[in-house]
């Protein structure tokens, strides 16, 4: 009996030896593996915005603020983002692409506005996206908007453009896809929900 116990423990040693090695932390080492190495972005958010007038690069035009949570790929973070401008835009004709109900569709024309999302990782690591204003990715943006009761809804290309952490010096592209709410007809704060995918390639 004492043979084969010595047997066995034998076995689980040499099995132990065999193995690969386990990567620490959570994220395996993709930030370490290689040039370019790509990171899926897969993320549903939920959160509030605020709508009001503040004084940054264009102070005629109206400010959207978030907050949002997020959950997917690559790990849970909360985001947080202004969106200042939209005062250049263009009023299509057709609805193709809206919502139900939608009594306007508007693409977003490139201005100077600015338009940030800082994305904020439970590990503490730091993801900075922002509008991409590539004219040949033009034609992905519009929004759709519902006037009573108001519902916005919002198709936006973006890019990723460094951090902190994991994502410093990140690079890449995505697509922000989202639907808002105001609590209150006529008031300035409201709820969204919404995806951000995309691809982001770490140096």
């Amino acid at each position: 009996m004492k043979r084969y116990f010595l047997l066995f423990i034998g076995f689980i040693l040499l099995v132990a030896m065999a193995a690969p090695p386990v990567q620490a932390g959570g994220w395996k080492g993709d930030h370490h593996r290689g040039r370019d190495k790509e990171v899926r972005v897969d993320l549903r958010i939920a959160g509030a915005f605020y709508n009001g007038l503040a004084q940054l690069q264009n102070p005629e035009a109206g400010v959207f603020l978030f907050h949002t949570e997020a959950k997917g790929k690559p790990g849970d973070a909360t985001i947080v983002g202004v969106n200042q401008g939209g005062s250049e835009s263009i009023d299509v004709d057709n609805l193709d692409g809206c919502f139900f109900g939608a009594d306007l569709k508007q693409i977003p024309g490139v201005d100077p506005s600015e338009n940030s999302l800082v994305a904020t990782f439970k590990d503490l690591s730091v993801l900075n996206i922002t509008r991409d204003d590539d004219v040949t990715r033009l034609d992905e943006a519009f929004n759709c908007i519902r006037f009573f009761p108001f519902r916005f809804d919002f198709v936006v290309p973006i890019k990723f453009v460094g951090g902190f952490g994991r994502f410093e010096g990140a690079t890449g592209t995505g697509i922000a896809r989202g639907q808002s709410m105001t609590i209150i007809q006529g008031s300035n704060f409201g709820s969204e929900i919404g995806t951000i995918t995309g691809t982001v390639i770490l140096p």
